[in-house]
């Protein structure tokens, strides 16, 4: 059944992709025909010295002063920074809650010692080690095939059915609820008879790494993609004249070019995954066994077997009736976004150190 429930809400996604699609294309369309058809005819300049006579230009309305367009100018600009204020302000009221909530239940303990039973929750030590593993593990695989399919689309493919039928999947996958991504996940890795063919590894943390993956990838292969296109393409031709390879101009030109914004889009599809519940809950399952155990050396981590996550404890936490859960949960709700702001600002510090050395 979960299935295909799964399937109507892909469908659904689908077709809703599709229609917007259609409705940006038209307006798209009809935009660049009235431009065409309402061209004004101005006279060319006259280099010959003579001064052009230039009073006609004053029929056209842009060109006169007028205080209407300055006024609704200044409303418009005003609008703009009343949203972006209201935004920051809703960050900073959602951080400064769950900072307010969260911190008195923080302790040494509580990042040192794993979850306990009902009235003695102690901490939170396996669920933060287990949801950096999977973040990793999740990134190893969703980042090079995002890029990859990104570079593609970007530098390689040609204008046909093939290649939008490729980006609208992507776009689609980039909207679709994180709940499919679960199920898909359970059905190809998860499930040892389902309706597919599967691995059969059981809940695992493999499942879940995967299942993030798959989030992943359609965030960044879209980031990826509108970035390089924003590399000019004079780029390309002096790296194609001085003899460089196509590869040779994508790795050494245009990627360096663009490293701050698809870095950037690597970020968000990191932050979100790294909040995800839905997908874990088919896949990695959750436990409150040790994640790593230093004695097994090499093998310290076995991601066969049920995994832990923040996010999947928080989920039971904040669903109990104990206010020693509850409490637990807001200072996990706290740790997941200094963990996710720490790693956040610490790529962007090493980005553009990196950009300014180069320069």
């Amino acid at each position: 059944m979960p299935v295909y429930l799964a399937l109507v809400l892909l469908v659904l996604t689908l077709g809703l992709n599709f229609l917007a699609r259609m409705l940006v294309m038209s307006i798209k369309n009809e935009g660049t025909g009235k431009r065409k058809g309402s061209a004004v005819a101005v006279p060319p300049a006259s280099h010959s010295g003579i001064q052009t006579d230039t009073s006609h230009l004053r029929d056209i309305p842009i060109a006169r002063i007028n205080y209407t367009v300055r006024y609704i100018n200044v409303v418009f600009k005003s609008l703009c920074i009343l949203a972006a204020s209201m935004a920051i302000a809703c960050l900073a009221m959602i951080f400064s809650y769950v900072l307010f909530k969260g911190v008195t239940s923080l302790s040494w303990n509580f990042f040192t010692l794993n979850p306990g039973a009902p009235g003695n929750p102690i901490g939170m030590k396996n669920c933060i080690e287990g949801t950096m593993i999977l973040v990793g593990m999740a990134s190893l695989i969703g980042v090079p095939v995002g890029m990859l399919c990104g570079i593609y689309l970007s530098e390689y493919a040609k204008k046909n059915v093939f290649n939008e039928a490729i980006r609208l999947l992507v776009d689609v996958l980039a909207g679709t609820p994180s709940i499919i991504a679960g199920v898909l996940a359970y059905e190809l890795v998860i499930a040892k008879y389902g309706h597919f063919p599967s691995l059969g590894l059981g809940f695992s943390g493999w499942g879940g790494a995967f299942s993030l993956a798959f989030l992943m990838v359609p965030i960044i292969s879209r980031t990826t993609e509108e970035m390089l296109r924003l590399v000019p393409a004079s780029y390309r031709e002096a790296s194609l004249a001085l003899g460089g390879a196509k590869y040779q101009t994508i790795l050494k030109v245009v990627l360096p070019a663009a490293t701050t914004g698809i870095v950037t889009g690597v970020m968000l599809s990191i932050a979100r995954v790294a909040g995800e519940t839905a997908p874990l809950l088919f896949t990695a399952f959750g436990s409150d066994q040790d994640v790593i155990t230093w004695a097994n050396f090499p093998h310290i981590v076995d991601m066969s077997k049920p995994f832990p996550a923040l996010t999947l404890k928080i989920y039971q936490y904040a669903d109990s009736p104990s206010q020693e859960w509850i409490e637990q949960a807001w200072a996990g709700m706290l740790v997941l976004i200094v963990m996710v702001t720490l790693l956040s600002a610490a790529v962007r510090y090493v980005t553009r150190a990196k950009k300014t050395s180069k320069i």
